[in-house]
């Protein structure tokens, strides 16, 4: 909920579905104001396996916006029921930001879905 500016730090999202449809499922992050997704392929330290320990989903969709990251993916019968996306963000603006929740939900099937709870951050000047 509190941050230093300049300070960097890894998201993660997991989620875990309570039955076994089959679907395309879309998770959207909204970031607070203060906060910057950083892109993995500047990050030398993305490429080095830091994402190891992550449970590996194919993905089908990976969007990094100024505001939010946008991941996609199939979701097969049979496939795990557990699923985790990570990326890096930076601190740039000093100031307290409203925290929107991420939301999972199934594109063409909208009552299935589920959100994060939504809260306030604040990034303070190092």
């Amino acid at each position: 909920s509190e941050v230093k500016q300049n300070d960097r730090f890894i998201v993660v999202l997991s989620a875990r579905m309570t039955r076994d449809l089959p679907g395309r499922i879309i998770i959207s992050d909204l970031l607070p104001a203060g906060l910057e997704v950083e892109n993995p392929k500047l990050i030398s330290s993305a490429n080095g396996g830091n994402f190891a320990w992550l449970p590996k989903r194919r993905l089908s969709h990976v969007e990094l916006q100024s505001d939010r990251v946008l991941t996609a993916f199939r979701h097969k019968k049979g496939d795990p029921l557990d699923v985790s996306v990570a990326y890096s963000v930076r601190a740039v603006t000093p100031g307290t930001y409203a925290h929107p929740a991420a939301v999972i939900e199934d594109m063409y099937r909208p009552a299935r879905s589920a959100r994060t709870h939504a809260g306030w951050m604040v990034v303070r000047e190092p």
